[in-house]
């Protein structure tokens, strides 16, 4: 399992203490990333949170690396809000009402938080794109013929699927929304010379524009695992998020 390490840091709104964690590096013990760019150690997102709303008055505010506090005698006689008080939001991601909640959060904090830096929204919009995509990312994980292998029940693989049906339900009737916020994205994105080439078709391959995203991976000379496997999901016509390792 992944350990974590505390830290401290305090809202720029109320001045309220959060407890934070960040996972050590060293206690990973798996690693599973997907197309998206999304990363899960041990079962948990490992993608930084850098927006928080927080528990005390309702705010959002930006976790800045100079304003987070290692654990010390100074503030450990602090009442603090627990991390998951405010993780995702304090949103629940075991109930779809919860990774809902959590993609509303995203398009209120686009609205509220004005005028935001490129880096900024692109944090918001990528996070919102992961907030979609976990609706079915492992919609597939369980199959019938696991149950008769007996690696889970009957009850787990029925609650599972009715789950999954539901998000995927979701993820379907948000699509002009996703469409959105992917081609506001890649609008930053090529705005920014750092950004991996890659990256740019895989929102492209996301939003079912293939043409577009052959294009892009063509004129890519350096070919990778990841590549060549963004090239197979383009040539099948397939938008779905694919898991690259672990």
């Amino acid at each position: 399992m992944t350990s974590f390490e505390d830290f401290y840091v305090q809202c720029t709104c109320c001045e309220a203490w959060l407890i934070g964690k960040t996972p050590k590096a060293e206690t990973v013990s798996q690693s599973v990333l997907y197309s998206d760019g999304m990363i899960i150690n041990d079962l948990i997102p490992a993608n930084p949170q850098k927006l928080v709303l927080c528990p005390a008055c309702g705010k959002f505010f930006w976790i800045l690396k100079e304003n987070c506090l290692k654990a010390n005698p100074e503030l450990d006689h602090e009442t603090a809000y627990p991390w998951t008080s405010w993780r995702f939001f304090g949103c629940n991601l075991l109930d779809n009402r919860g990774r809902k909640a959590l993609i509303n959060h995203y398009w209120r904090s686009l609205e509220i938080l004005t005028p935001l830096s490129q880096q900024q929204e692109i944090w918001i919009r990528q996070s919102l794109l992961w907030a979609y995509n976990d609706l079915y990312r492992d919609a597939e994980k369980w199959q019938f013929s696991d149950f008769i292998k007996g690696k889970v029940s009957l009850r787990y693989l029925l609650n599972s699927r009715s789950f999954n049906k539901d998000g995927v339900a979701f993820f379907v009737a948000e699509k002009q929304s996703i469409e959105a916020n992917v081609l506001a994205l890649i609008h930053l994105y090529e705005q920014d010379d750092t950004t991996e080439p890659a990256l740019i078709a895989e929102l492209y391959r996301e939003i079912g524009n293939f043409v577009k995203a052959a294009e892009i991976l063509k004129n890519i000379v350096r070919k990778t695992h990841y590549i060549n496997m963004l090239n197979e999901y383009v040539k099948r016509g397939n938008k779905a998020v694919f898991k690259i390792a672990g």
